[in-house]
């Protein structure tokens, strides 16, 4: 069972965080089996379970490369917090046109930095 269940910055509909304690009990993972994740989304299952070996995927792109980011060591909680906190700040300041502008640069660069801002405040507008 477990104590906590670490919740992934990404929000996505049908995320699954009050079942990892459910899932984890009926999913028996072996040394050398596989986790796959067809339909990763946050990925808050295979997360919290931590098999050592897993596949993820998922029809979002974005949602991919933003984990890629992590995984390859591009983006780290410091990162992610200094600009989620400037990003949050500006908002602030200039509303809800800080937010288009910030949609406008997502859909031209696609940044996974954007995508997370984007991700996140879009439950706050």
């Amino acid at each position: 069972m477990f104590e906590k269940v670490y919740v992934p910055p990404i929000k996505i509909q049908g995320i699954k965080t009050k079942l990892v304690a459910l899932i984890s009990q009926t999913a028996y993972l072996e040394e050398h089996a596989v986790w796959y994740e067809p339909f990763m989304g946050s990925g808050v299952v295979g997360l919290n379970l931590a098999p050592k070996h897993a596949v993820f995927a998922d029809t979002n792109p974005y949602v991919i490369e933003f984990y890629n980011e992590i995984k390859d060591g591009n983006l780290n909680s410091y990162i992610i917090r200094e600009f989620l906190e400037r990003e949050g700040r500006l908002l602030k300041e200039k509303d809800e046109k800080h937010y288009y502008y910030i949609r406008d640069r997502f859909n031209e660069q696609h940044n996974p930095l954007d995508f997370l801002f984007l991700n996140t405040t879009l439950q706050l507008l």
